[in-house]
């Protein structure tokens, strides 16, 4: 309500309405914290319900059967699939918790079925059955929860799977930024063409993933890679498919997005084959230096992206994602690069300088894609 009377202050100033208009427009709407806070305690309850479940199963309870204990979180699973259907055209709140509380359920299913066979629970390979099962659950029940359920359980997975087959900080780097690639050309597609509810999700974890890969790039301490494994080959092709896809069915706004991830993508791959090597010499090389300044700039341009793009869509999480990825680069790399160059006073000169530049750009950027189509 505070910005709705903001923007009825500011349409009188201009003359776009008067205020007997303004005082009707504002009449018909009311703050809605009661169903606020109700969506906020089934969110938190089926939450703590799937992950007490989980839980329950992960200490092995042993005053019960295997058969038992899988028969009875199996139980709970399809009770919670069931009732969220039962309850689709009656409430949508009770069914969005419910769903929420089956997505979860279906992480211990998985998990107690993975004891009963003896399968080690520490393993990639059970993360990576929860998030495929969950999605396949998201898209045939347009869940929310769900889906933020399966983007977190999938990332979990990638990262761990990824993390224990290379090793290599470099492909790991590469690994998640193509994987930012695919996720925001999926958001794409969906603000373009079909369940626009899906595409905040998508778009949050495209631009978590890219941030994170471009943190690691970014370290001096990350050397080329030596060799290109098939796993990363098959994400460029993954990238490359997903992203022609959005820019040949999606719209204006999300080919925009998909080039800019896609020259993000470039610019980390770039990055990572110009690393120069470590001489294993104290301090940095002239090379390391520039390339540290380099990847500097890419990332705060980065950044400034994702939170022009959160103004656009009026996404706050993406927005506070994007700033307190920034505010933290910033620092480590100013720390880690800039600290032995300069004293502390300037030090504490550039980071302000670079502070202003970044806000600059993020205003600036803002501005230019809320600006009309005959503007820009």
């Amino acid at each position: 309500m505070a910005w709705l009377q903001r923007e009825l202050r500011q349409w009188q100033e201009e003359g776009v309405v008067d205020a007997l208009l303004a005082e009707r427009i504002a009449g018909r709407y009311a703050a809605g914290r009661g169903m606020a806070l109700g969506r906020l305690a089934l969110g938190l309850g089926a939450t703590f319900v799937g992950i007490g479940l989980i839980w329950l199963v992960a200490t092995n309870l042993d005053q019960l059967s295997p058969l038992t204990r899988i028969v009875g979180v199996t139980a709970v699973w399809l009770s919670a699939v069931v009732i969220a259907e039962v309850l689709a055209h009656r409430s949508a709140l009770a069914t969005a918790a419910a769903r929420l509380i089956a997505a979860l359920a279906a992480g211990a299913v998985v998990f107690q079925a993975a004891q009963s066979l003896q399968v080690p629970a520490y393993t990639p390979s059970l993360l990576g059955v929860w998030a495929a099962g969950v999605l396949a659950y998201t898209y045939a029940t347009s869940g929310v929860g769900p889906l933020i359920v399966a983007i977190v359980t999938g990332t979990g997975w990638y990262a761990w799977y990824v993390g224990e087959r290379t090793g290599d900080p470099a492909l790991i780097a590469a690994s998640l930024v193509l994987a930012a690639a695919v996720g925001t050309a999926i958001a794409a597609l969906h603000e373009s063409r079909w369940r626009r509810p899906f595409a905040r999700p998508w778009r949050q974890v495209g631009a978590l993933l890219a941030l994170v890969g471009l943190f690691l790039v970014a370290l001096p301490s990350t050397d080329r890679p030596q060799s290109i494994p098939l796993l990363l080959w098959v994400g460029i092709a993954a990238a490359g498919l997903i992203g022609g896809l959005a820019l040949a069915l999606g719209d204006r706004q999300g080919r925009h997005e998909v080039l800019a991830i896609g020259a993000v993508t470039a610019a980390t791959l770039s990055l990572l084959a110009w690393s120069p090597v470590d001489p294993g010499q104290s301090g940095l090389t002239a090379m390391q230096l520039i390339h540290a300044v380099v990847a500097t700039a890419v990332y705060v341009l980065t950044a400034a992206w994702f939170a022009a793009v959160s103004a656009l869509h009026d996404d706050p999480h993406l927005m506070t994602l994007s700033t307190g990825a920034l505010v933290v680069f910033v620092t480590v790399q100013s720390f880690a690069i800039f600290a032995p160059l300069l004293s502390g006073a300037a030090l504490f000169l550039v980071l302000g300088v670079v502070f202003l530049a970044t806000g600059g750009l993020v205003i600036r950027g803002r501005r230019r894609l809320m600006a009309p189509t005959s503007e820009v």
